[in-house]
């Protein structure tokens, strides 16, 4: 059963729910050319609706989706896909505001659900998967320890229709345990 994983004392990360659905319309409707140029999806939200159809949709895939909360403001979207729990991996996808950006939000939110995925859902792999070209994005998996392991061409049509190239980034369980010992035993 998913959980509300609190992050710190202004961060919460929680399952999300239908009622998240005008919250996330409302960041494509007013940030949309920023937040397109990176997540094919956004091209696809003309309504809360079409939001909400979209979270029912994902809710029978390999696919779970996680609001954060910051202050008690929206702030952006994590997300476990193509979750295989026989194979024990899955991939983090990830996405915040503009106006949110740059405090640090991602990579503690994004390392709470890690927490999360290796030791309550048994995970021992997960993957990040960036746009060449999205520096921010890159950033986060790198900040967060995961191995550069090569590049997928053409892994993903941008909402323009062009293909991107993505970096594929890996954290495998045993890595992260490695280095929660070594912080913990400075």
């Amino acid at each position: 059963m998913l959980q509300d994983i609190i992050v710190d004392d202004n961060t919460i990360v929680r399952p999300t729910i239908a009622t998240d659905a005008p919250l996330i319309f409302d960041a494509f409707n007013t940030q949309g050319n920023y937040l397109r140029q990176w997540l094919p999806i956004a091209a696809c939200f003309n309504s809360p609706m079409d939001v909400e159809d979209y979270l029912e949709m994902s809710e029978l895939e390999d696919y779970t989706s996680f609001t954060i909360m910051y202050n008690g403001t929206f702030a952006g979207i994590i997300s476990l896909s193509h979750i295989c729990l026989s194979c024990h991996r899955a991939e983090l996808g990830y996405w915040l505001t503009k106006p949110l950006q740059g405090r640090g939000i991602m990579v503690k939110s994004l390392n709470a659900l890690i927490r999360y995925a290796f030791n309550s859902m048994n995970m021992n792999r997960l993957e990040i998967k960036c746009a060449i070209g999205n520096e921010k994005s890159r950033r986060i998996p790198i900040k967060l320890n995961f191995k550069l392991e090569g590049v997928e061409r053409d892994g993903e049509v941008s909402a323009d229709g062009h293909y991107n190239d993505l970096e594929v980034f890996s954290l495998l369980k045993r890595e992260y345990i490695d280095m929660n010992n070594k912080f913990e035993n400075r």
